[in-house]
């Protein structure tokens, strides 16, 4: 959350409904009690540590996701938390020259496949008599294989 000093008016936040999370039923989806942080960068965009959950993601101004990382590291009790991360700038590692950023184009949800996923559409289909396909509780419709009920 970004405030202005003088008038104490919210400037700019990200909350579960910028994040587009459905209110209330999602709503816990983003949220730590703890070990947690926020860094503005340089950019404009917002380095948040969502640390609970051990997730790292960056946003834009404009509420935009630029990337994210979950840690995959789970300790003892089931938890991957993160403590908090802050962007280094390349200068901090003199050692090493600064890499060429380059952006990475956006996937497309539609046709994205893990690699060793299954292939897209459906294996077969079964129709199942009183049940139409454009119903939105079609779906739900399932029957055992032996066809009895």
């Amino acid at each position: 959350m970004e405030l202005d000093p003088i008038s104490l008016q919210i400037v700019w936040q990200y909350t579960p409904v910028e994040a587009g999370f459905v209110i209330p039923l999602d709503a816990s989806r983003f949220y730590s009690p703890f070990v947690s942080s926020a860094q503005r960068l340089p950019n404009g965009n917002t380095l948040i540590t969502e640390g609970s959950d051990g997730r790292i993601f960056e946003v834009t101004r404009a509420h935009e996701l630029v990337w994210e990382y979950i840690s995959p590291y789970w300790g003892k009790r089931g938890l991957n938390m993160v403590y908090r991360a802050y962007r280094a700038p390349y200068t901090w590692v003199p050692q090493r020259p600064a890499p060429i950023e380059m952006p990475i184009p956006r996937s497309e949800r539609s046709t994205f496949r893990v690699r060793g996923a299954a292939p897209p559409g459906r294996e077969r289909e079964i129709s199942v008599p009183g049940v139409l396909a454009d119903q939105p509780d079609a779906a739900f419709c399932i029957v055992p294989s032996s066809g009895a009920p």
